[in-house]
């Protein structure tokens, strides 16, 4: 770094104000983005949709970015940059406020198209903001400023997280995505939740059976760990469905809810503590305990709660073939329990296995049939009482996720009367088109033969869609990985930013001693370890990784962007524009990301890999792409220059 660059102020004294109140504007939309990403599980939950349906939403935040990039740069090159920051805020205003609507009605289009509208707005801050802060001074001192600006960007993110946290997913219905899935399950074609269950149980005993039949399986490590797995959910699954304890389920429910509730943000606090291994698990109230004896776990007792209102009208409609479905549910508890005993076994031995599984095959098949030859007329009232507590719980939920968008969206009305009484209309460093033109065309061909430029768009396209995949399915690998809550999933994600804060400020300073590239290939070499660690490291271990990744991605964004356009002058209005635009990324990846996590189990010959895991293939594709980005700007770009 030169001497001038380390004498010249990093903001003159007169544009401080409007410093601090475009600052101000960072935030915002980091609150945007953090209460958003988690919103992604938050919908599969209650519309009862894939993971690559649910990650739409991030297809239509960050497709606003994409639509809206371009038309914002126009409009603030034609006209100032004041009127592109008020625009955008009254776009966000009006998104947040439509999420009202959008929650009324039920309607997982509108939520779309309400996402779509808000980044368009942020697009219009965004392509506003960054070259409106990069004009506020000099040019040697320009990324330092961003970087600045942009530290303030991750205190809205973790707002948004925590609101997210806190007073979205904390307070969502209990019931599980299982049994919101079976009660609608129920009300589509009448299917008994007794033979839902059954014939889940029954896929599982017939690829144990499959696992089993594997020439010296029980030699393989792979496949014995997979028959373990099988063999545990088979027990828990037969033992629920005959549960000799089921006359107590109501009594454990009661003892359940009548205890303290306790402060939630202590016990959030403990639970990441948990997670960190720093904590020791709370020793289980007596209710608890006793639920997880008798039923397994919450969804146990859930299921069995159901399974309650629902065998009276089974016996109802044909009392004879429920006891003869019943009397070999009863036969197919002893051997399952047996079965997953002879696992606990180093080495499980195959004659001892082959017959208990194909007893507890034989007992569910007849089971089955049984229960399938049980008419379901009688079960219509309770099919309709199934649709009509699903569409209450989906309701109450959806206006449980509206309601701080709603309340942002007032807010932002506050926000943009602030900015038209206060920011100036223009400053003495914004650049203006002497000519009155918008020498598009110009603009455009200086850009694309700009090396540097270029290959900055293509990097933030690439980090903007790991960030989003890194901080969206944190809340997917932490549920289906680690068994944890949503709630503290999320709450880790929390960890994340506070650690992606620190991590910035810290880079920032430093930029004082190290060059642009060199720092980015360092980070971005970083992220592409961890993210290794995320896909290959079993339990905790991958999931701190995955934390991690955000000390690395901390200050990828503003300093691909101050690189990007480095030199540009009045074409970083339009040039802004392009790395605005490869915001939408992010609408690219994440779905695919949500399709991989659909997918089965990846054999990969020396182990099999969770999708959940496998997904993250492609963040760590993404840092690898940065890295190069890093290196030639180290190398090749700087040297031009």
């Amino acid at each position: 770094m030169s001497d001038k660059s380390k004498r010249t102020p990093v903001i003159p004294a007169n544009l401080i104000m409007p410093f601090v109140l475009v600052t101000i504007l960072f935030p915002l939309w980091g609150f945007a983005n953090d209460i958003t990403n988690p919103m992604v599980a938050a919908f599969k939950n209650i519309l009862l949709i894939s993971n690559f349906e649910s990650s739409l939403v991030q297809a239509a935040f960050y497709g606003g970015y994409a639509l809206m990039a371009i038309p914002a740069a126009i409009f603030i090159k034609k006209f100032s940059y004041k009127k592109g920051v008020l625009i955008g805020l009254s776009l966000y205003s009006i998104a947040c406020l439509m999420f009202i609507p959008s929650g009324m009605a039920m309607s997982y289009p509108l939520f779309l198209l309400s996402y779509l509208i808000m980044t368009s707005g942020l697009s219009f801050l965004e392509t506003t903001a960054n070259p409106y802060i990069l004009s506020m001074g000099d040019e040697a001192t320009a990324t330092r400023r961003l970087n600045l600006s942009q530290a303030f960007n991750p205190m809205g993110s973790i707002v948004g997280m925590f609101v997210a946290s806190m007073f979205i997913l904390a307070n969502l219905n209990g019931t599980t995505e299982d049994g919101r899935r079976q009660m609608a399950q129920l009300a589509k074609s009448g299917t008994p939740i007794h033979l839902q269950e059954l014939s889940q149980h029954l896929t599982t005993v017939n690829t144990l059976a499959e696992v089993t039949a594997s020439e010296n399986w029980q030699e393989s490590k792979k496949l014995v760990k997979k028959a373990r797995e099988l063999s545990a959910s088979l027990k828990n699954g037969t033992f629920l469905l005959d549960n000799a304890h089921a006359t107590q389920a109501e009594s454990v429910q009661k003892a359940l809810e009548a205890q303290p509730k306790g402060n939630k943000f202590a016990t959030a606090i403990s639970a990441v503590a948990v997670v960190l291994q720093i904590h020791d698990r709370p020793v289980p109230t007596e209710a608890e305990a006793t639920c997880h004896e008798l039923f397994v776990n919450a969804r146990g007792l859930e299921l069995t709660l159901a399974l309650n209102r629902e065998q009276p009208l089974l016996v109802d409609a044909d009392a004879d073939r429920w006891k003869i479905a019943d009397q070999h549910l009863n036969l197919a508890v002893k051997p399952a329990a047996e079965l997953d005993q002879a696992f606990e076994e180093a080495q499980p031995n195959a004659t001892q296995v082959a017959p208990l599984v194909a007893l507890v095959q034989n007992e569910l098949g007849a089971a089955e049939t049984a229960l399938e030859a049980i008419p379901t007329e009688g079960l219509k009232a309770f099919s309709d009482e199934a649709q009509a507590d699903l569409t209450q719980i989906q309701k109450a939920d959806l206006g449980i996720v509206s309601l701080p968008y709603a309340l942002m969206g007032g807010f932002l009305i506050l926000v943009v009367l602030l900015f038209a009484w206060k920011l100036p209309a223009t400053t003495e460093h914004e650049h203006q088109d002497d000519a009155g033109g918008l020498d598009i065309g110009g603009t455009l061909k200086r850009l694309f033969k700009n090396a540097a430029y270029i290959e900055g768009v293509v990097a933030q396209t690439f980090y903007v869609g790991a960030q989003i995949m890194c901080w969206t399915f944190v809340v997917q690998y932490g549920v289906l990985e680690l068994g944890l809550s949503k709630t503290t999933a999320q709450n880790c994600n929390i960890l994340a930013m506070i650690i992606f804060v620190s991590s910035r400020f810290i880079c920032t300073f430093l930029m004082h001693y190290i060059s642009s590239g060199a720092l980015l290939t360092f980070l971005a070499s970083g992220a592409i370890v961890l993210t290794t660690g995320t896909i290959f490291i079993d339990g905790y271990g991958g999931f701190y990784c995955l934390i991690g990744i955000s000390a690395c991605m901390s200050l990828m964004f503003p300093t691909i962007y101050g690189i990007a356009l480095d030199g540009l002058g009045d074409d970083a209005k339009l040039g802004s524009a392009g790395l605005i635009l490869a915001i939408g990324g992010g609408c690219i990846m994440t779905p695919l990301q949500g399709r991989i996590i659909d997918l089965p189990t990846f054999d990969l010959g020396f182990r099999e890999l969770s999708s959940v895991r496998a997904s993250f293939a492609l963040p760590l594709i993404c840092f690898i792409i940065i890295a190069l980005f890093g290196l030639r700007t180290y190398i090749v770009h700087a040297h031009k220059k």
